[in-house]
């Protein structure tokens, strides 16, 4: 399985070792303003961790520190997972010990006291996260991306961007600021509440055709999509449009699924995707 490796600071040769001052005036006038020296960086260190799960057992990861990959991990409750920390000479040492709390398995680095990163210091983290166990993530700054899994996924960042596709399962996923970007596959499980929001990011979700949900969609952005709506001007209120639309054959009453597309002023788009049917001589093929 290949890892994603997150971009090294690396540390500058010949950096200025003490601050550099300008040469002073004979006149009396002030001497020039001094420069502190950038950090200079250990190598990145990388740790391979992996942990035997409960089966059913969810997963909440708190990363304040960085970004979250997450790949599918196969079928036998093993989750995998490969840290790479990038730390600044003199610099505080993350804590980082996955494990139980309260029934669920928790990844959650931290800084002593609470602290704050020093500059360029951050941990990213891959994870490979078996079938059928509920992924929680959050972030700060830090991206949220997967792809290719089997299990309930709740994604939430401050300014981060958040990209999921290929899901065997619901999406739950929130950005203050960053961008939302969803591949939902067919079929929406009856009676779901799949919810995407932000609050000035743009939302681009693509679905196919037998998606069979209803699709809300409410900004005071422009909408885009590739199916017929209706929309509704609320001008007095924020967000100011809202739109429905059908796609597929939704079921009735309480088994009607449903995906929300919510931004105050980000722009909305629901693209649809097309569905490759094998044609004779590719059955044998793998499909990407």
């Amino acid at each position: 399985m290949a890892a994603i490796a997150p971009a090294h600071v690396a540390a500058q040769e010949n950096a200025p070792t003490a601050a550099q001052t300008a040469a002073s005036s004979t006149d009396g006038e002030p001497a020039g303003i001094q420069e502190d020296a950038p950090p200079t960086f250990d190598e990145p260190e990388r740790r391979d961790l992996s942990f035997k799960l409960k089966p059913g057992q969810s997963i909440d990861v708190d990363n304040p520190h960085g970004s979250v990959f997450v790949r599918f991990g196969g079928y036998e409750h093993t989750l995998d997972i490969r840290a790479t920390i990038q730390q600044p000479k003199g610099a505080a040492q993350f804590a980082f010990a996955p494990g139980v709390q309260g029934g669920r398995f928790v990844i959650a680095p931290t800084l002593p006291g609470g602290g704050v990163r020093a500059d360029g210091q951050r941990i990213d983290l891959v994870l490979y996260v078996p079938e059928k166990h509920a992924l929680k993530v959050r972030t700060v700054d830090g991206g949220i991306e997967s792809r290719g899994l089997k299990s309930d996924l709740d994604y939430a960042t401050q300014t981060g961007n958040i990209s999921a596709r290929g899901t065997d399962g619901t999406i739950q996923a929130e950005s203050v600021e960053g961008r939302i970007r969803i591949s939902l596959n067919e079929g929406a499980r009856p009676g779901s509440r799949q919810r995407f929001v932000t609050r000035t990011g743009d939302i681009v979700v693509g679905v196919t055709d037998g998606l069979n949900a209803e699709v809300t969609m409410a900004t005071s952005g422009t909408m885009a999509t590739d199916y017929s709506i209706a929309v509704e001007h609320r001008d007095q209120e924020e967000p100011s449009k809202r739109a429905r639309a059908v796609v597929g054959a939704p079921q009735a009453g309480d088994s009607n699924a449903v995906v929300a597309l919510e931004s105050l002023r980000g722009n909305l788009q629901l693209w649809r995707r097309a569905v490759f049917s094998a044609v004779e001589g590719d059955q044998d093929e793998d499909a990407e």
